[in-house]
């Protein structure tokens, strides 16, 4: 009990310590989103309490989900439909492409159906809560599903801190890392975080282009389960496809503050309260990562994972370069 007691301390008080240092003057803060995952994952390791992963993993998703839509505080409506209307059309091009790609490579490298649906969903849509989303639709078990989200939450990991040291090293411009970002990370968290260390102007491309890209959810789930169930013979998924709403509120939020200028203000406030519980969000899902999820990664479903992730971003970045993505 008293175990318990001392590690939720030292827990709330990383927690405060990182909310704190959002609003600070600390000239590197452009760091924290990596800092954060960073030092949930070592402290997990160290504290090493189901009751706190129990926590993390319980209100995680539901942090980073109220950051996100803080964050259309600070976002005009009309930047947001620009920014989606010109990205549709790549964003339905890549979905597609990367999609069958990542079946053709799984099917190559002989790894199971299930996981390497789920891995080629989650780099063509949007990560961990595509994998969620979708595998209840071809009733993927928890170990297929723990495996694939492993190798997602690897990738993450290093896209989050490798991504911003790599578009400055490339010269891209602050809509030019918004879009590589988008497209080419995996979880919407991820995307926000190295977003966050680029610029404000990359945080707003990334964010909403990423944010149209989740939409993709539910009518790839519907494809993928009509797909599924007729070569299965008619058998159907056993879940529903979890809707990611906080989209709709970002999307209110933003509209608020566009209809009403006067409000700008305050939602330049909510913004920088957004991106303060953002962090404490990444800490939460560093804090949640099972190790034995990422160790059960076998070599196979990993290397599909890495050559597909790596073909996307090379692809998106020679896009960038040539002026094909503007």
């Amino acid at each position: 009990m008293k175990n318990n007691k001392l590690h939720l301390i030292i827990f709330l008080f990383m927690v405060i310590l990182l909310w704190g240092t959002t609003y600070s003057t600390w000239e590197y803060k452009h760091f924290l989103p990596g800092i954060a995952l960073i030092m949930g994952v070592v402290l997990a390791a160290i504290l090493n309490s189901e009751h706190l992963t129990g926590i993390s993993k319980q209100r995680s998703s539901q942090v980073l989900s109220y950051a996100i839509i803080f964050l259309g505080f600070g976002f005009n409506l009309t930047n947001i439909i620009k920014a989606g209307i010109d990205g549709l059309g790549y964003t339905v091009v890549s979905i597609g492409v990367t999609l069958v790609l990542g079946l053709l490579l799984g099917k190559l490298l002989r790894n199971d159906g299930k996981v390497s649906t789920l891995i080629s969903a989650g780099t063509a849509i949007c990560g961990g809560s595509a994998i969620a989303a979708i595998a209840p639709v071809i009733r993927a078990n928890h170990d297929e599903t723990a495996v694939a989200m492993g190798s997602i939450f690897l990738l993450n990991a290093i896209g989050l801190i490798l991504f911003p040291i790599l578009g400055h090293h490339l010269h891209l411009s602050q809509h030019q890392f918004g879009l590589l970002s988008a497209l080419a990370i995996h979880d919407t968290s991820s995307v926000v975080g190295s977003c966050l260390a680029y610029g404000q102007e990359s945080l707003l491309v990334g964010t909403t282009i990423k944010l149209v890209r989740a939409l993709w959810i539910i009518p790839v789930s519907i494809i993928i389960a009509v797909v599924y169930s007729r070569m299965n013979k008619g058998e159907t998924g056993h879940g529903k496809v979890k809707k990611p709403w906080f989209i709709l509120w970002f999307v209110c939020a933003s509209l608020s503050v566009t209809l009403l200028p006067s409000l700008q203000t305050y939602g330049n406030y909510l913004k920088e309260f957004g991106e303060s519980l953002f962090v404490v969000a990444l800490f939460l899902i560093g804090y949640n990562v099972s190790f034995a999820s990422i160790k059960a990664v076998g070599t196979r479903v990993i290397t599909q994972a890495v050559v597909l992730w790596v073909f996307v971003s090379i692809a998106v970045i020679v896009a960038l370069k040539t002026g094909i993505l503007a």
